[in-house]
């Protein structure tokens, strides 16, 4: 067909009726192609209008002019001589028939098209690119589309994939560049990959098949666009109620306002959404933010701006004030946890106050706060919630939930809250403030309610002063005991105790095994063992076997009685009620308490190994358990810290009394502790002076002194303390004191992330290789728990390229910390480290796999390390026993398809194998003893129930990690375990023993593994022997022979007729006893068809459920399977958390008589009960039992 016949019957067709014929389907593009070249606009819009409706299906030939299309599209382009060669395809065959070259159109003049026209060729063009899956090409055209082609809030059916693909392409160009934005302005140091690889991904941009690109890609795109697409999509997620999807992509872009913004119109009522599920949405933004977000920078801020959502809807503030009990119940939980990830205690304080007031279930929500609080393990941050809580009779550091009003004079009216049992049995009234600040309350309140009144003020203004009743004081009293009195330990105490399932019959044999031959002179492996002792009583105060085993103990000299001695601690860890009454025999002697003047006893030089082990002891009593009772650890502390200021001369005293000064001081920041730690650090001692490093690390744990970055390094002495240890670990020669400076660096940035990166990039730049050492474990402190990318490639990079041994190990460990929160991905990492040829980098990978996984019982895990139990060094092999220990740790005996008694049988026949070296045995021991650590109701475990990285745990698992260069570090494990109890409590801290949780599991799967049974020896049975018949043949000759010889000699009668007799007797007996013979073999296959017929006794399938009782060990693994059951009398304050660890209860029917049992400490369950009243008669009374009486009245004493 000839060009103008095809061009006036398109030309008509577009004037008759132009909407049927965009309509109408056509089978090629190739006509409509070939109108792109002619000079009439009109022609070439309608020929543009009619492609864009077929372009899904005809794209592959609109690919062919793409340039010409791109030309269109640009401002003030023009076509004719531009437009390429077009095929075209006539007819239904499959013949594809190329243009002639006489109808390709010539070059025409420039032509200028209208906007409508460009906007249609780029919207053609992006359909193309879309096809072609080059979205971001695509992206490009589409913005220069305009909204009718490219319509984000409402896109129809057909365009939606196109438009959700460039939706998603101009989002991530969106946050790229954001992102580098964000980090121009040096404010995320902490990108996952880097400021180099963020430039290169925007650089990228979101193009998915481009390869070759010759221009610079930022400029393509206009940001203003991209930012309106995104403006659009936030709109979308508002109508549609996809709150969490426009939070992720404002969390993605580090934009605060945005995250703001957000946050308001998702608190506001025109959201459309309750209360309940605006918590819900906050709640899980603020764990995307912990979770997703690098910068802590970042992070701090929009966690900041989540709170005050949270902290309106629990105010009754958000959503117009219609909050119900469940939301305002889960907001001030969500709030709480918010808070404290910002480090608040103020607020947390404020927090709980508030809940506590509020009475009644609420108060139990409060009391719920603060054992989840504790549950963190800092310490310092416990305190100083603690302070926050008002007083009773005294004035409290803690603002009113309320908030006050102000005045000009002091005889202000002061708002008085006076809170009854219920949340709504409070009542506000208007009092007169006096001179001196003290309300007068006006008559009758305090008659009518029994309270009393808690004034505050703040400067000249009236603060609102707050009427409390005796419950509400009780609540706060309880508050205060958990967070500093120290109930939590004694709960764990508690059941560690009564519920140990310690078997005792596992140390009869290690003794047994180390007796033997060449071990029994070992001293290494007997420290192990009673290294192990401690571990598998941990924390149960059960040490029958040392006290009946003193002589086997008394064979430990110099370091290992230290170690001996300091095991006490482990065993009797949190039990402070009785520790100096415990440890008295070893204490050293101390100068009188009553009498401050007196001189201190003169310490010698040598010997001490007892006295300062049981200084460690102390502060690993005191210090195990971060719920421990504040003033019995203050009252050590202070212990301690006398006997470290006059025990100079002694180095061993000196090291046990730094150590105990360490925990007992742990995380607390004292200044006068960390000076005198300090002093004894500048004697130059190598073995004190490690000590004290390490102790001045627990100190200062997590205060990141010395960091110019760091928050919470204000104290400007504290910073140029840490900064005169670096100058000295350079000065002194001695490497335990450089090790300990390293570490004590590493515990100091504890959790500081980017802000210890200046601090940490020093310690890698050092020369000396233990720095470096302390530099990984810096790092993997740092970022505990966050799995940032940048500190995984840091550690990787070292541990194939560092020349020293021991910070590859170091750098190979740190993995397991950085990952713990996600422990499957430590296996994977370390796959091909496990086959390194670097003997340390194999321990080390064992041990990370152990650490990620412990308590797991992972079979892949396993199975991975178990090449490593015969690997050619020992100490890789002790790595892998222990490794495989800390998987097992409770598990029970159908754990990994019962190969994990088989693991058990092979630690027992590695300790007796003579052929074994010592260190691998010393990691068969050790390991028998992480296998049932605490009686086998305690785990490794770094994280907090609330998902916060315990810092007791951490630094304590990295400190036992030393015991690679210094064995009494072994007991430092006890700071790492967690007792795994779960116990229920009601509003008086006492558990109903009627009280369960739905295990939804088979009793077997988290039994107790079965205790050993001592073999008894089986006595030999004397077998009667047998009479063969020849033997009896010969007997009867002889019996013969003899008969004749006597009937010779003439006594030939009765006897002869006898023997004869006896002869037929003997032989009619043998038919008989064969003819029994036969009989019983019949009767015996009698007896076995009879067994085979009877039917068997089937076994009981197991149930595949079962109930825990109050309280009870429940493992981390079991807690997934355990569920509430709602319908008993109890019913825990938050249903929809998992069953574990401490549970408060509310009761449904409180008037009815509870069946309860209180929590007492080992010294209160060991006091018997009074005896029940009695009335002594002396024997020989008539009302005497022993006395009868006869018939005629007289007593008389029975015989």
């Amino acid at each position: 067909m000839p060009l103008s016949a095809m061009t006036c019957d398109v030309s008509s067709a577009k004037n008759n009726d132009d909407d049927d014929d965009v309509s109408t389907p056509i089978a090629t593009a190739s006509g409509l192609l070939s109108l792109l070249s002619e000079p009439d606009p009109s022609l070439v819009r309608h020929a543009l209008t009619r492609l864009l409706s077929v372009v899904d299906t005809l794209w592959h030939e609109v690919a062919e002019v793409l340039p010409y299309l791109e030309a269109i599209a640009e401002e003030g382009g023009g076509g004719g001589g531009a437009a390429p060669a077009a095929a075209a395809a006539e007819g239904d065959d499959d013949d594809d028939a190329v243009m002639d070259d006489d109808l390709r159109p010539a070059a025409a003049s420039a032509t200028s098209y209208d906007e409508s026209t460009r906007r249609t060729a780029a919207a053609l063009a992006s359909r193309v690119f879309f096809h072609l899956e080059e979205p971001r090409q695509a992206l490009r055209l589409a913005l220069e589309s305009g909204d009718e082609h490219f319509d984000v809030l409402r896109p129809a059916d057909g365009d939606r994939p196109y438009v959700e693909r460039l939706v998603n392409a101009a989002i991530e160009e969106y946050v790229s560049r954001k992102r580098m934005e964000f980090d121009g302005e040096g404010e995320d140091d902490d990108d996952d990959d880097g400021r180099a690889v963020a430039a290169t991904s925007a650089k990228r941009g979101t193009r998915e098949g481009k390869e070759d690109d010759d221009g610079d890609d930022e400029e393509e795109l206009d940001m203003s666009k991209l930012a309106k697409v995104v403006q659009l999509m936030f709109q979308r997620c508002y109508r549609d109620g996809s709150y969490g999807h426009a939070l992720g992509v404002a969390f993605e872009s580090r934009e605060c306002g945005r995250v703001e913004e957000i946050l308001d119109e998702l608190s506001s009522g025109r959201s459309g959404m309750d209360a309940l599920a605006v918590v819900d949405v906050l709640g899980r933004a603020m764990t995307s933010a912990h979770d997703l977000i690098p910068s802590k920078a970042f992070r701090s801020r929009a966690l900041s701006s989540i709170a005050d959502s949270l902290d309106a809807v629990f105010r009754g503030a958000a959503v117009g004030g219609g909050a119900s009990a469940v939301a305002r119940r889960n907001a001030a939980c969500a709030l709480a946890l918010c808070r404290q990830l910002l480090d608040d205690a103020v607020a947390v304080g404020g927090i709980v106050t508030r809940l506590i007031d509020d009475g009644d279930d609420s108060a139990l929500l409060g009391l719920q706060l603060c054992f989840d609080v504790v549950d963190s393990g800092d310490q310092a941050f416990v305190a100083q919630v603690a302070s926050c809580l008002p007083e009773r009779g005294g004035s409290s550091a803690s603002a009113s939930p309320g908030g006050g009003g102000g005045g000009d004079d002091d005889d202000a009216a002061v708002d008085v809250v006076i809170d009854g049992s219920t949340a709504a049995g409070g009542d506000e009234r208007e009092v007169e403030v006096d001179s001196d600040g003290n309300a007068a309350v006006p008559p009758g309140i305090a008659d009518e309610r029994g309270v009393e009144v808690e004034t505050r003020r703040g400067g000249e203004a009236a603060v609102e002063t707050t009427v409390r009743s005796d419950a509400t004081w009780a609540h706060f009293a309880n508050a205060r005991r958990v967070l500093t009195g120290g109930f939590t330990s004694e709960l764990s105490l508690s059941f560690l105790f009564k519920n140990s399932n310690a078997d005792p019959m596992i140390m009869s044999n290690l003794k047994r095994a180390l007796e033997e031959r060449i071990m029994s002179r070992s001293s290494v492996l007997h420290n192990c063992a009673v290294t192990a002792h401690g571990y598998l009583n941990a924390g149960t105060t059960n040490d029958d076997f040392l006290r009946d085993n003193l002589d086997w103990m008394k064979k430990a000299s110099n370091w290992a009685k230290f170690s001996a001695t300091a095991s006490m601690g482990v065993i009797h860890a949190g039990h402070t009620t009785e520790a100096m009454t415990l440890l008295e025999p070893y204490l050293p002697p101390s100068a009188p308490a009553n009498d401050p003047d007196a001189a201190a006893p003169t310490v010698s030089s040598t010997g001490g190994y007892a006295e300062g082990g049981s200084l460690y002891a102390l502060g690993l009593i005191h210090g195990s358990h971060a719920g421990s009772s504040t003033s019995k650890r203050l009252e050590a502390s202070q212990f301690l810290r006398n006997h470290l200021r006059n025990s100079h001369a002694n180095e061993v005293i000196s090291h046990g009394a730094a150590l105990g000064v360490g925990l007992t001081s742990f995380g607390s920041g004292d200044l006068d502790v960390v000076n005198e730690l300090k002093e004894l650090l500048y004697t130059d001692s190598a073995v004190a002076g490690e000590a004290a490093s390490i102790a001045l690390g627990m100190v200062l744990v997590g205060s990141g002194a010395g960091n110019p970055s760091s928050s919470s390094s204000g104290d400007e002495e504290l910073g140029e303390i840490v900064a005169e240890l670096r100058n000295y670990s350079r000065e002194t020669h001695h490497e335990k004191i450089i090790r300990g400076i390293a570490m004590c660096l590493a515990l100091v940035n504890f959790g500081q992330e980017e802000n210890a990166d200046a601090t940490i990039e020093e310690m890698r730049s050092d020369r000396d290789p233990i720095i470096r050492y302390g530099a990984m474990y810096g790092l993997a402190l740092a970022y505990c728990g966050t799995g940032s990318n940048k500190a995984i490639r840091i550690l990787l990079h070292t541990a194939v390229s560092d020349v020293s041994d021991d910070v590859r190990m170091a750098s190979v460990i740190g993995l397991a910390l950085v990952l713990h929160k996600t422990p499957k991905r430590v296996p994977e990492l370390v796959r091909l480290l496990l086959e390194s040829f670097n003997p340390h980098v194999r321990y080390a990978s064992c041990m990370a796999v152990g650490i990620a996984m412990a308590g797991s019982g992972d079979t892949e895990s396993v199975a991975l390390l178990e090449p490593m139990l015969t690997d050619m060094a020992d100490h890789v092999r002790q790595g892998a026993l222990l490794g495989t220990a800390m998987i097992y740790m409770q598990q029970s005996d159908t754990c990994n398809h019962r190969k994990i008694k088989t693991f058990r049988d092979k630690l027992a026949s590695l300790i007796s194998d003579k052929h074994q070296t010592t260190l691998t045995k010393m990691g068969a021991i050790l390991s028998t003893g992480l296998l049932d650590v605490g009686g086998r109701n305690c785990a490794l475990s770094l994280s907090s129930r609330n998902g916060f990285t315990k810092m007791t745990s951490a630094a304590g698992l990295v400190l036992w990690l030393q015991h690679w260069h210094w064995y009494p570090l072994m007991h430092m494990l006890s700071l790492a375990v967690t007792p795994t109890v779960t116990v229920g409590l009601n509003k008086d801290f006492k558990y109903p023993k009627k009280f369960e949780i739905v295990c939804n599991s088979k009793p077997s799967a988290f039994a107790y593994p079965k205790k050993l049974e001592e073999k008894k020896e089986e006595k030999k049975k004397r077998v009667e022997t047998v009479a063969l018949s020849t033997t009896a043949k010969n007997n009867a000759r002889i019996a013969r022979k003899r008969a004749k010889e006597d009937a010779e000699s003439g006594e030939v009668g009765e006897g002869g007729m006898e023997v004869d007799k006896k002869e037929e007797e003997s032989t009619e007996e043998g038919k008989d006893k064969a003819e029994s013979m036969d009989v019983d073999g019949d009767d015996a296959d009698k007896a076995v068809a009879s067994e085979e017929n009877k039917p068997k006794k089937k076994r009981d399938p197991e149930p595949t459920h079962f109930f825990v009782s109050n309280p009870a060990r429940i493992t981390t693994a079991q807690a997934n399977s355990c569920a509430f059951n709602l319908s008993q009398r109890y019913r825990p304050i938050r249903p929809e958390e998992k069953p574990y660890g401490v549970i408060m209860l509310t009761d449904s029917t409180p008037g009815e008589e509870e069946d309860v049992g209180a929590v007492k400490t080992p010294a209160q369950e060991d006091e018997a009960d009074p005896p029940e009243p009695f009335e002594w008669t002396p024997p020989g009374h008539p009302d005497h039992p022993d006395t009868a009486v006869d018939e005629e009245g007289t007593a008389a004493a029975d015989e």
